[in-house]
């Protein structure tokens, strides 16, 4: 489960943007906290970022994106070097990611100042802490350090700099005079050496989720399970959201290729009958889109970041798979979600915690800034009470994330 994650001089965010997923100490929705049976440590199943467009929602959900692929990058392209096709599709997709500017372009000294990522996570038990530092594709920086079940001491596994590499005792006697300055030393042990730590940091990363809608053609990839029992749960799922789809059957041609997909209704006479699913709407094709992916989440206790999530969703639907990870018995492995939202009618005390809606805005200089609900002010200094309407006040501006509503608004009375 992740605990922390903090970046700076990333694209729109000049200054450190921290995420953090411990809980505040506030009495709401207590019974909905993840516990690590490790380390005992608690955090806030979901958390849900508001603001205007182009406020820099999407690039927080980006930077961990890019921290993940950085790490992973090399280790997948090695496992598929074997495999001719997927390798060239693999470093098609990877070779836009490594040819970004990433730094904070509007002011020019930070093309020279490096890019920094902090995370902190649980996983098998222990506490992980991994830095990273990139300046122009190299790597100036990277730590890693672990803290064991009992919590006493925390044990570094590697310190690496331009100049040097201090490593733990775990690995002391790991060959890295010949790293390349582009790749990760995470990433290198991890392709060359057997090291248990390692892996377990490597897994972690591998097992987080992603649902991106910015792409309409992601909305049409559907995924169905392979087995019945999973088959069987996505439809009573849908069924739950009043989505009476019995089941779904793909015809193929004689090479194997898909050919048309249809899904099955029950009609009034009490028999089946299937439509093409192109004649489904949009909302009902993204849920079975992204429902596999979000059970799988939670059969298996891992973070899952989904951008523009609300997008052709009706706000009960949304509401009922938030719930899914805020509910403990349907999220019983510790699950998280990471979105990106507009729809406020989901904005309030019966779906969220206060520290569970976060915000992301851009200042007068075009500089993006990330912050909680429940870390607000108001001018008296007091806290945002959890009796608030708290989508009412985001429209009125009275939480810094101006969605410009207010501004339509006056340039419709000037006219």
């Amino acid at each position: 489960m992740i605990c922390q994650f903090a970046f700076e001089n990333y694209k729109a965010f000049k200054n450190e943007a921290v995420l953090d997923f411990s809980p505040e100490r506030i009495g709401e929705h207590e019974s909905s906290l993840i516990v690590d049976e490790g380390s005992r440590e608690k955090v806030i199943p979901v958390i849900a970022i508001y603001g205007p467009n182009g406020g820099g929602k999407s690039t927080v959900l980006e930077a961990l994106g890019f921290l993940r692929d950085t790490i992973l990058r090399v280790i997948i392209l090695t496992k598929l070097h074997d495999d001719e096709e997927k390798y060239e599709l693999a470093v098609r997709k990877w070779s836009s990611i490594t040819s970004r500017e990433i730094y904070y372009k509007l002011s020019p000294e930070f093309e020279n100042l490096p890019t920094k990522f902090d995370i902190m996570f649980c996983a098998a038990g222990s506490k992980i802490r991994y830095q990273l530092s990139m300046l122009k594709n190299e790597i100036v920086q990277e730590n890693l350090y672990v803290q064991g079940a009992d919590m006493n001491e925390v044990s570094l596994i590697f310190e690496r700099s331009k100049d040097e590499c201090i490593l733990g005792e775990e690995i002391e006697d790991i060959a890295v005079e010949k790293v390349n300055d582009a790749m990760p030393l995470l990433s290198h042990i991890a392709i060359n050496y057997d090291i248990k730590t390692i892996d377990m940091v490597v897994k972690w990363f591998l097992s987080i989720e992603t649902l991106n809608y910015n792409n309409p053609q992601r909305e049409k990839k559907l995924v169905l399970p392979k087995s019945s029992s999973k088959r069987k749960r996505l439809f009573r799922m849908l069924e739950e959201m009043d989505i009476l789809i019995k089941d779904i059957r793909v015809q193929k041609d004689l090479d194997g290729n898909i050919e048309n997909v249809y899904t099955k209704h029950i009609m009034e006479n009490g028999e089946m009958c299937e439509l093409p699913l192109e004649e489904e709407s949009g909302g009902t094709i993204k849920l079975l889109s992204c429902l596999v992916k979000i059970n799988s989440c939670l059969e298996e206790g891992n973070l899952l970041i989904a951008d523009e999530l609300d997008a052709k969703l009706h706000p009960k639907l949304l509401r009922y798979i938030i719930g899914l990870f805020t509910d403990p018995h349907s999220n019983k492995k510790g699950a998280q979600l990471l979105l990106t939202s507009h729809d406020i009618t989901t904005m309030n005390h019966d779906v969220f915690r206060r520290d569970e809606i976060w915000f992301c805005a851009k200042n007068p200089f075009g500089a993006s800034k990330l912050y909680s609900l429940s870390s607000f002010r108001k001018e008296d200094g007091t806290m945002i009470r959890n009796d608030e309407a708290y989508g009412k006040r985001y429209i009125e501006g009275r939480y810094g994330a101006d969605p410009y509503i207010r501004r339509i608004m006056d340039w419709e009375d000037s006219e």
